[in-house]
C-alpha cells in the first residue's frame, strides 16, 4: 500500500522539475528595451535581431535608434535623406546660425516653436525669427514662416509682424521636432550632398538641426541639417554597422 502511494508523488515531482526547467530556459532571453527618445539621456540600447532588409523603411518611431550616443559604435539604423526641398534665400541665415531653428518664440501665447512643425492639412512649416536692424538682434516679435506641401512644394514664405494674425497654426497632434547627432546618409541616386558643416567625428555621424516625424505618415521624416537651409524628406532604414 505504501509503495502505491509514493508513485503518484514521484510523478508530480518530475512534472514540477520539468516546469521549472522550461521557465528557466524562457528567462534566458535577455532582450533590451528601446531608447525613450532621440538624443535623450541614459543608456543606448537596441533591440535584438531585425528580420527586415535594409531596403525597407521602418516606422519613424525608431528615430531614437539613429541617435549617435557618446562613446558608442555606429548605430545600425540611419536617417536616409531621399529628396531635397530648397527654401527661399531668406532662410539662408540658418546655414551660419542653426540655433535659430531651436527653442520657442515666447512673445506669443502659446509660444511658437522655431524650426519644423506641421499643420492640420499635412503641410509642414519652418519658422525662424527675423533680424531687426534697429536693435541688431533677432526679434521675437517678427517671424518668417515657410509652408511646404506634402509633395515637397514650397507654397509660401511669409513675414509676420506681432501679433501675426493669420499665421499658420501648428496641429495639436503634431510631433515635436528635435536635434542632435545621428547617423545620416543620402539615398543612393538622390544626388543629395550633406554639407561638411554637419559632419561629426566619424563617418555618417551628422548633426540634424531640426527633425520632425510626420504625424500622418508613419514612415516619413522631415529633416534639416547643419550647414544647409534646405528641408529634406527622409526615412529610417536599418543599414547595419
Amino acid at each position: 500500500m505504501t509503495h502505491r502511494r509514493r508513485r503518484p508523488a514521484a510523478v508530480v515531482i518530475l512534472l514540477l522539475l520539468a516546469l521549472v526547467a522550461a521557465l528557466t530556459a524562457c528567462g534566458d532571453d535577455k532582450s533590451t528595451g528601446a531608447p525613450t527618445g532621440f538624443g535623450t539621456k541614459g543608456t543606448w540600447a537596441e533591440k535584438g535581431s531585425d528580420s527586415t532588409g535594409s531596403s525597407e523603411a521602418h516606422d519613424s518611431a525608431k528615430i531614437s535608434y539613429t541617435a549617435w550616443k557618446k562613446n558608442r559604435d555606429k548605430p545600425s539604423y540611419a536617417i536616409v535623406l531621399t529628396s531635397e526641398i530648397k527654401l527661399p534665400s531668406e532662410f539662408d541665415i540658418v546655414k551660419s546660425q542653426p540655433g535659430l531653428l531651436k527653442g520657442y518664440v515666447t512673445t506669443y501665447s502659446p509660444a511658437v516653436g522655431r524650426g519644423l512643425s506641421q499643420l492640420q492639412d499635412k503641410s509642414v512649416t519652418v519658422t525662424v525669427p527675423i533680424f531687426d536692424e534697429t536693435t541688431s538682434s533677432y526679434s521675437d516679435d517678427a517671424l518668417l514662416i515657410a509652408v511646404i506641401g506634402q509633395d515637397g512644394t514650397v507654397t509660401s514664405a511669409t513675414r509676420y509682424q506681432y501679433p501675426a494674425e493669420g499665421r499658420p497654426q501648428s496641429f495639436d497632434l503634431a510631433n515635436e521636432p528635435t536635434s542632435g547627432y545621428a547617423r545620416v546618409t543620402a539615398a543612393s541616386g538622390s544626388d543629395i550632398s550633406i554639407p561638411a558643416e554637419a559632419a561629426g567625428d566619424r563617418p555618417e555621424k551628422n548633426y540634424v538641426t531640426s527633425v520632425l516625424r510626420d504625424a500622418f505618415d508613419d514612415h516619413l521624416l522631415w529633416v534639416m541639417v547643419r550647414g544647409s537651409s534646405s528641408v529634406y524628406k527622409a526615412e529610417i532604414k536599418k543599414l547595419g554597422e
